[in-house]
């Protein structure tokens, strides 16, 4: 590798007073990869960059090195001669460092037919410089390429910002702000997907409707914070009872509902008698001023059917109410 630091501190001066960058306090001048196997052009190319202002961080005379160059120095961009000796060339090689990462590259070379020109504009290069040329030239499609290159990250960026955000609004508009489950915008759109999923696939699914009790008598009798706190609690268990796969949601109130994966009825019971067990054991450990209670009414949802979502629910309400029934005439 060619030795790229300026040789003696007069060198150093020209380089940093002609950098493009001088009159900005602090800036960097960019960093640049040569890849060239004439090793005279080279030098000369690397001592015209440096009297330019820029940085040489490497220099590289075969394909192959370039690319692992590239990947390691990560320049700002590439000097690249098209007509490498060796297996890759130089538009081969700018073709895989374009694949691992988006470093601008200047194409450099001394052929003027069509079809090398051809191969090279398919890499998508920021430049074409033909030999001999300019040290003006050479600054002038640096320059532009490099702004070229900036601007289309400022782009990408704030494009990923907005998408980010439109995810971020798009999550926040699907979640009860309260438990963190899914609200009932964002349980529909969960549990219909899922429901068409289970009708191609052809396996059931258990649909629970779920409802905190006495959620008005702890908000009257120790305030609403206290109630907030049972809807968390009722979170809780819930996520403890279903697998992450289930479709959890509040869907407004004290009620909750869920979407599961079953092969039968009596797999609907065997998460309603867990999740009876994960109450009880909640009530023993957190000792909160209130019993936490919830009643739940669920359906076996048999594949195919005509049945919609909504009606499922229904389903699922009103079995829920019959428990709650059953549960009163008890007392």
């Amino acid at each position: 590798m060619i030795n790229v630091e300026p040789r003696n501190r007069f060198e150093r001066s020209t380089a940093a007073d002609s950098s493009p960058d001088a009159d900005v306090p602090d800036a960097r001048p960019a960093s640049i990869l040569i890849v060239e196997d004439e090793g005279i052009v080279a030098q000369d190319l690397m001592e015209a960059l440096l009297r330019l202002g820029y940085r040489v961080s490497g220099v590289a005379s075969e394909g192959t090195q370039a690319v692992a160059m590239a990947a390691q120095l990560q320049p700002e961009l590439v000097v690249m001669d098209v007509s490498l000796r060796g297996e890759v060339d130089g538009i081969q090689a700018a073709r895989m460092m374009q694949e691992r990462s988006h470093t601008p590259i200047i194409f450099l070379t001394g052929h003027r037919d069509a079809e090398t020109l051809q191969r090279a504009v398919l890499t998508g290069p920021l430049g074409y410089l033909i030999k001999p040329f300019q040290e003006d030239e050479l600054r002038c499609a640096i320059e532009v390429a490099i702004h070229k290159h900036r601007s289309v990250l400022e782009v990408r960026e704030r494009e990923e910002e907005l998408r980010r955000s439109a995810e971020l609004l798009q999550n926040l508009s699907l979640i009860d702000e309260l438990t963190q489950l899914r609200n009932r915008r964002g349980f529909f759109e969960l549990a219909q997907q899922a429901l068409k999923v289970a009708q191609r696939e052809h396996y059931a699914m258990g649909v629970f409707f779920m409802d905190l009790n006495g959620l008005k008598r702890i908000n009257d009798s120790l305030g609403h914070q206290a109630g907030d706190q049972a809807l968390r609690d009722t979170a809780v268990v819930l996520r403890d009872t279903f697998r992450s796969s289930d479709i959890l949601a509040r869907i407004g109130g004290d009620e909750f509902v869920a979407m599961a994966h079953v092969h039968s009825t009596q797999d609907l019971h065997a998460l309603s008698g867990r999740l009876r067990e994960h109450l009880q054991a909640f009530n023993q450990t957190h000792r909160r001023p209130y019993p936490l209670n919830i009643s739940v009414g669920m359906t076996l949802v048999d594949i195919p059917t005509e049945e919609d979502l909504e009606s499922l629910l229904a389903r699922a309400d009103a079995a829920m109410y019959e428990e709650k029934r059953a549960g009163a005439s008890q007392r």
